[in-house]
């Protein structure tokens, strides 16, 4: 395999992960499409702890979506950290590392989602949909999906 296809693997998913292919799973419900917003300049390079974040948090968001019953959207999710600037990010962002993640529910239920989210999501939440900017941003600092492990980070936008 060549460099920019370097096999990856999701622990707990068995396919191979090519990141070049935005059709690609990288777990149950998400592609390398959604992680990279079909750019190839948002592609973790194999093997990075980026990479190995982003499989982490897909994880997490499987889990998300099993126990919602319906299908999430993602705004963004990596971004290197010229994209990151580009778009007007936080210099410390979660998402520079593949830990975070912009999302909304593709039935319109956001509001609810929020809700269901700040009672079982143990990371970080940024409230975005309180906010008017039509989604929430979740990150793995502090816990995963209904396992705390500290204080819970909130805020709003």
């Amino acid at each position: 395999m060549s460099a920019t296809t370097e096999a990856t693997r999701n622990p707990r998913f068995t396919s191979v992960i090519d990141w070049q292919d935005f059709n690609c799973k990288i777990s149950k419900y998400f592609t390398v499409g959604e992680v990279t917003r079909y750019d190839v300049r948002r592609i973790p390079r194999p093997g990075s702890i980026e990479a190995a974040n982003i499989l982490r948090l897909a994880q997490e968001l499987d889990k998300i979506r099993h126990e919602w019953g319906a299908a999430i959207g993602v705004t963004s999710w990596y971004r290197p950290y010229e994209i990151n600037l580009a778009v007007g990010g936080v210099s410390n962002s979660q998402h520079i590392t593949g830990s975070a993640v912009d999302i909304y529910t593709m039935d319109g239920r956001d509001d609810k989602f929020e809700v269901f989210l700040d009672e079982y999501w143990c990371g970080a939440l940024g409230y975005g949909v309180r906010s008017g900017l039509g989604f929430t941003h979740l990150d793995m600092r502090n816990g995963r999906w209904k396992h705390s492990e500290g204080e819970l980070i909130r805020w709003m936008y």
